[in-house]
């Protein structure tokens, strides 16, 4: 149903190391599910090591970012156009802002990468679901409603608890309540259905 990858990789997964992996993915119909955390040898972030765990957890949303960079940068999306991945424990919160830098630079470098024939923005929002946990919260209800509604697609985000850890903002208060009740449905379970190909709930 899933291959576990981890967030912190020696290389990119958009490189052409990875295709045997996207291609066997691909053809058994599973979802690359990108968690958290990775390989220990290589230091989280561009500029290198950072001195505290604090400060790598609190990056970690850039990890995940280079990530998605990547793969549809490379082209990986449109080599195999059924590819599905979920992003479990990133957060969800950067993603606006990081489509939207996304797009600018792919409408003004786009002759740099051809074969990205359309905004990544599009492609994340077809291919790539992201887990609700850790909840990055803004100071007010209405400031994470407004962020929700920026994603711009009711089906990318999926119920997580990342049990046993605990987390500052918990979904089951923080965000779950606040949502329209159709939108809570999908993120309580529809999308995670959808995402893994299962049955509905009975009715």
């Amino acid at each position: 149903m899933q291959v576990l990858l981890p967030a912190r990789s020696e290389h990119p997964y958009g490189s052409r190391l990875f295709r045997p992996l996207w291609e066997a993915i691909a053809r058994r119909d599973l979802v690359a599910g990108i968690h958290f955390g990775g390989a220990p040898g290589n230091p989280p972030f561009p500029s290198g090591w950072p001195s505290h765990y604090f400060e790598e957890y609190a990056g970690m949303a850039q990890v995940f970012q280079s990530q998605l960079a990547s793969i549809v940068s490379e082209g990986v999306l449109d080599l195999f156009p059924t590819l599905r991945i979920a992003l479990i424990e990133s957060g969800f919160t950067w993603l606006p802002a990081f489509l939207w830098r996304f797009d600018k630079e792919w409408r003004n470098l786009r002759q740099l990468v051809p074969w990205v024939k359309r905004a990544p923005s599009a492609y994340i929002r077809e291919h790539v679901r992201l887990t609700i946990q850790p909840l990055d919260t803004p100071p007010t209800t209405g400031e994470l409603l407004a962020t929700i509604d920026q994603l711009g697609s009711e089906e990318l985000l999926l119920f997580g608890t990342d049990y046993p850890h605990r987390h500052a903002a918990d979904p089951l208060r923080a965000l779950l309540p606040h949502l329209p009740t159709s939108l809570a449905r999908k993120v309580r379970g529809e999308n995670a259905r959808a995402l893994y190909r299962l049955s509905p709930n009975p009715a």
